[in-house]
């Protein structure tokens, strides 16, 4: 059985760009409540999480005169937005920037004296919307047979609803034109849901079932269902992994999954995820078998520990400093227990964005909860056991990760100060992060050796944040969606991807230049040559995600977090060279 996932399924940018303005005003940008004026998009599983963080949907009861309202991606009537907006509500209009090109064309035909025919579902919240702009003289087209029964009109336009399916809307558009002299037609279907069209024809093609992820009433994704159905591939429409039975896919050999417009990522990492465990179940092949102890190794943070220690054995070497098992030892240990105990600590968002690990370490919970304290344990020992230096940096850098998520600013105070905690502030996350790597790799190796020569510390701290610093911010690209809906702000949410893509560049471009004068300046033994290939494999690796030619799983992670073992290794081949 192989899994073949669409490229355009999921959020599409209307969608997204509805999430980003509600979220936005949730998010404390605005004053007031926050309401939705019917649901945001259709996927009930969304609308639970906003649900959760207070953001509801205007009922006849709700009173608006300090609220925020959001227009959703459907858009709504001139009539309805006036009605909002004489409650004294503020109004976000998070309409389709397509939708709101299907009004503007009903709009300037109505105003001429032409009557409108929309291509699309009766009753959809767009179509409502859309024949608002009709001035009265709108008429709904959902089946090909019903525009014979449509009345006499002398100037017609026609358009499309954003998601319909583009075969029928050509088919209906000559029809209508046969029957009306005087017409005017404009391809009003959304490219994006073009593209998503034409993907899955192909893909159901080329696969023996189609797996369509979506909410029922979602109209996008139903048809989409149509559309698999339309070429005689075996469809399975399921909202959520649970609806989903796998004895019913025994028979078939290769899988493909799509979503509707409306389905975030991480219902599709979970359907995807289920189907390839049953693949593993299934056959337990050495392959799979393998498979199974590396998704082990790398999803328990043991992966994470041994990127560690290579990197701490990497900065003791760039500092000059002769490499000590013990260095590395208290890095592996104090990293993997800090990633362990984090997992448990940020238990909503992995369940969200990494829905495979979250199942693992619940099954697990116990002997992981063990693991990590008695990895922060040891590396407490062993740092005492190595000098008071070490243990007390060790230990301030654990309080300090116990206290990032701590709420130490009192609710009197939070309108004068808006970040309550350490993990409230944009970007923190991050940053933290990198800080926690170049301190137990870089920095016990500076303290265990007494060196005080400080240009050479600035250089392996420098080298080890950003390894850390730039995996960080890759992983929460890919985590973007769950993180945005939890409220998180981590760097490509506070400042957007591309100016976090920019910011990636120029950090590359400062350790590059870094440890290329080091060296030659002193600061640092010569080791700093040879890990320029790090800094190059860290931009290799996020450009291929970014161009989508990694998957967004433990694949991404373990591209990634290699980096740090490729250090260790370049750093034991030139200290083998220089014995």
């Amino acid at each position: 059985m192989r899994v073949k996932v669409a490229k355009t399924a999921g959020f599409c940018m209307g969608v997204r760009r509805a999430m980003d303005i509600l979220l936005d005003a949730a998010n404390g940008k605005n004053d007031g409540k926050v309401y939705t004026d019917g649901p945001l998009i259709h996927n009930p599983q969304v609308l639970e999480y906003l649900g959760k963080r207070g953001i509801h949907i205007v009922d006849g009861q709700t009173d608006l005169s300090t609220s925020t309202v959001i227009i959703r991606a459907h858009g709504i009537t001139p009539t309805r937005r006036k009605e909002i907006e004489n409650m004294g509500a503020k109004v976000c209009d998070a309409t389709c920037p397509h939708v709101m090109r299907v009004q503007s064309v009903i709009k300037k035909y109505a105003a001429q004296g032409y009557s409108t025919i929309i291509v699309g579902d009766k009753g959809h919240a767009e179509v409502i919307g859309l024949l608002g702009f009709a001035e009265g003289k709108g008429h709904v087209v959902q089946d090909l047979e019903e525009i014979e029964h449509l009345p006499p009109m002398e100037k017609v336009c026609i358009v499309a609803q954003t998601t319909q399916d583009s075969h029928m809307f050509k088919e209906a558009i000559e029809r209508i034109k046969n029957r009306y002299s005087n017409c005017e037609s404009f391809e009003t279907i959304c490219s994006s849901t073009y593209k998503r069209q034409e993907e899955i024809i192909s893909l159901s093609k080329s696969v023996d079932a189609m797996i369509v992820v979506g909410g029922r009433g979602s109209a996008n994704t139903t048809r989409l269902v149509k559309i698999c159905e339309s070429q005689g591939t075996p469809t399975f429409h399921v909202e959520t992994d649970n609806e989903l039975d796998i004895d019913e896919l025994k028979e078939y050999e290769t899988i493909g999954v799509t979503a509707g417009a409306s389905t975030p990522n991480w219902m599709i990492k979970r359907v995807v995820e289920k189907v390839h465990s049953y693949k593993i179940n299934k056959y337990g092949k050495l392959f799979f078998g393998l498979k199974n102890v590396a998704s082990f190794f790398i999803g328990s943070c043991i992966y994470a520990g041994l990127g560690a220690a290579s990197l701490g054995y990497a900065s003791a070497a760039l500092l000059g400093i002769q490499p000590r098992l013990s260095f590395s030892l208290i890095a592996a240990l104090f990293t993997f227990s800090m990633q362990v105990l984090n997992h448990f600590a940020n238990k909503e968002a992995v369940a969200l964005n990494e829905p495979a690990r979250a199942k693992f370490y619940e099954r697990k919970q116990t002997l992981f909860v063990g693991l990590g304290i008695t990895g922060a344990v040891a590396s407490f020992i062993l740092g005492f056991i190595l000098s008071k230096s070490i243990f007390f940096c060790i230990f301030l850098a654990s309080l300090f990760g116990i206290f990032y998520r701590l709420e130490i600013i009192p609710k009197s105070l939070a309108r004068i100060i808006r970040y309550r905690s350490l993990e409230q502030i944009p970007g923190s996350k991050e940053i933290f992060y990198g800080i926690a790597w170049a301190v137990s790799t870089a920095l016990i190796p500076f303290l265990g050796a007494n060196k005080s020569f400080m240009p050479s510390l600035v250089t392996a701290i420098s080298f080890a944040f950003s390894l850390a610093f730039i995996r960080a911010v890759v992983l929460d690209i890919r985590d973007i969606q769950g993180d945005r809906i939890l409220g998180k702000e981590t760097i490509p949410i506070a400042i957007g991807k591309e100016r976090t893509k920019t910011l990636l560049l120029v950090i590359i471009a400062l350790i590059t230049i870094l440890l290329s004068v080091s060296p030659f300046l002193g600061w640092t033994t010569t080791l700093g040559y040879y890990l320029l290939p790090c800094v190059a494999y860290a931009c290799c690796y996020q450009y291929l995600f970014l161009k989508r030619m990694v998957p967004e799983g433990l694949i991404l992670e373990t591209i990634a977090d290699f980096n740090f073992i490729l250090a260790g290794i370049i750093a034991f081949i030139w200290k083998s060279s220089h014995i």
